[in-house]
């Protein structure tokens, strides 16, 4: 498969009467893009808002995060199912405004029928400060819509529209008139090696679970499906789509289009591993035997792809990293290295027991840093998305005043991806 990425990146974005991108510039005309979505939003009433990194700006009840992709011809389309009829992705040549996000805030209608379970987590980008080094998405350029939804649309209406509007301007808007842009294009394929190479997969453990927290491929949920391979080709184009609103610990639509792991992984192809592709499965299977299963499943694919070794990542915490561990256990018995990504739990004085489950085959793991450690977070100059932080179904706070909470509050900050700071240790 051979893939084409023609990205353009943005140095400033703007409001203005015409939208069109012109010498590094985005500028867009707020009356198109509600024009562009008022299909979409029935029932809705969308605020339009722009942000730029390094701006004192808090952006709350962030929902998720697109990144603008669009082919560039023919009857090929980004975020496949989506929409739209599924057609197959990963080839062609594919636009990018890479440092510009479609972002999604808002609150769900009815809040007081849904579950702890299925109810949002509060999720902020702070675009300065401390909290910048926190959230993903402090370092792009966003389109803010805020969503508020009437009483009458019911949250299931609500969270497909969410996905529609956000999908419909992200297949757009790198499709615009161009004068003047920059554009870096490259080639994306697993071309074969030209020498002996450790063989690499990356295994990616996606939450899905029910409505409100779940994942989709090709548009189709991902509940019951076993490991499947997936060419890292596909996610460049969108095949893999947020469903999921517990916004600390997903992993946005736009990272998923955009994996700093598949990216890396691409790079060194080639060079120093042969890189065979992704092992999508997922998390938060119901009992231990089906945790095990899907680690067993996941193992022998990845022998039956070839792979020495394993690089390991997931999306959530808690019972899941059960059935990362399973996976990675069942991997190093099959023969294959695996390393392992993921955040410690260590309580706020980084005392506690870090993980919830670690077999001793799991002997090789990459810490995210302590998810439990204390922020001192100061008010921004400016608020986007709403009026109150609800801090994690615990209390409610003025965003405008000092609060102090874990960095769990913003939003994917442990999302594993290699794309905020919860790290282990801090670069300076």
């Amino acid at each position: 498969m051979h893939l084409e990425l023609c990205d353009f990146e943005l140095g400033d974005i703007q409001w203005a009467d015409e939208t069109r991108l012109q010498d590094g510039t985005l500028y867009l005309d707020p009356a198109q893009i509600q024009e562009r979505i008022k299909h979409l939003a029935r029932d809705i009433d969308v605020h339009l808002e722009l942000a730029r990194p390094g701006e004192s700006k808090r952006i709350m009840h962030v929902l998720d995060t697109f990144l603008p992709i669009t082919k560039a011809a023919g009857d090929q389309q980004t975020f496949p199912g989506i929409d739209t009829s599924t057609r197959l992705v990963g080839t062609g040549r594919t636009l990018r405004l890479k440092n510009m996000l479609t972002t999604i805030t808002g609150i769900f209608p009815h809040l007081e029928i849904m579950t702890p379970l299925e109810r949002p987590r509060e999720g902020i980008i702070d675009m300065s400060g401390l909290g910048a080094r926190y959230s993903y998405g402090s370092d792009f350029f966003h389109l803010i819509l805020t969503l508020k939804p009437d009483a009458s649309l019911s949250n299931s209406a609500f969270d497909q529209a969410v996905r529609s509007i956000a999908v419909s301007l992200s297949r757009w808007l790198p499709g615009i008139e161009k004068s003047g842009a920059k554009q870096e294009q490259r080639a994306i394929q697993l071309a074969k090696p030209e020498k002996k190479l450790p063989s690499v997969v990356l295994l990616y453990q996606i939450q899905s679970q029910i409505p409100f927290v779940r994942t989709f491929y090709y548009g189709e949920e991902i509940s019951w499906t076993l490991p499947s391979y997936v060419h890292p080709n596909e996610f460049f184009d969108g095949a893999v789509v947020s469903g999921n609103y517990k916004s600390e610990r997903k992993i946005p639509t736009s990272l998923h289009c955009s994996s700093p792991f598949v990216e890396e992984l691409i790079r060194r192809h080639n060079e120093d591993v042969n890189f065979l592709g992704v092992i999508l499965s997922r998390g938060y299977n119901d009992s231990f035997e089906q945790k095990k299963k899907m680690g067993l499943w996941s193992a022998r694919l990845a022998k039956n792809l070839g792979g020495d070794g394993a690089v390991a990542i997931m999306e959530g915490t808690g019972n899941t990293t059960v059935d990362f561990m399973q996976t990675v256990k069942a991997c190093e018995e099959e023969g294959i290295k695996t390393v392992a990504v993921l955040h410690e739990d260590n309580g706020a004085k980084g005392y506690e027991r870090p993980l919830v489950d670690h077999p001793q085959e799991a002997n090789a793991l990459i810490s995210r840093g302590n998810r439990s450690e204390k922020l001192y977070l100061p008010p921004m100059d400016s608020i986007v998305g709403g009026e109150t932080i609800d801090l994690h179904l615990k209390a409610m706070q003025d965003p405008r005043k000092l609060f102090i909470f874990e960095p769990t509050i913003f939003f994917g900050s442990q999302c594993k991806m290699g794309a905020s700071a919860l790290r282990a240790a801090y670069e300076t």
